[in-house]
């Protein structure tokens, strides 16, 4: 059960993580578009995002799981300060994802609009704390 858990956590952060990149991406390759075109692009690349939501949930339920196989109270011991870091880290990319899906929501219904210009900042952000806690979590479970 702890394998079949701990494949489940590498498949969250590969599609959470991996959303972040794919966005960064998809961005820079809409740089060079009319503004028009850039925003009816920004709009159907929000379907990505879906891939962020089911990642971070399927790291947050199989690592709710991989820690009470281990024991709360082992897995605090052994992953020390990174792991209280890593979980703080959690706590902000869950309070950015739903005001990015806040943010999104509101450019459909508008079509774009102003609020566009906030979902790039948001994304850069939730990147970093992405790779902010895959950093934490190798340094807390080495």
């Amino acid at each position: 059960m702890y394998t079949a858990l701990l494949f489940l956590h590498f498949i969250g952060l590969a599609l959470g993580v991996g959303t972040g990149f794919a966005n960064m991406t998809l961005g820079l390759a809409a740089k060079n578009l009319a503004p028009e075109e850039r925003i009816a692009f920004a709009l159907k690349t929000f379907a990505l995002s879906r891939n962020g939501s089911i990642g971070l949930l399927l790291l947050i339920v199989s690592g709710i799981g991989l820690m009470l196989m281990r024991g709360v109270g082992a897995t605090f011991a052994a992953g020390g300060g990174a792991f209280h870091a890593k979980l703080t880290l959690v706590v902000l990319m869950i309070g950015a994802l739903g005001y990015m899906q806040t943010l999104a929501a509101r450019a459909k219904r508008e079509g774009g609009g102003p609020v566009m210009a906030k979902i790039p900042k948001v994304g850069r952000v939730m990147l970093v704390l992405g790779v902010g806690i895959v950093l934490t979590a190798v340094i807390a479970f080495k």
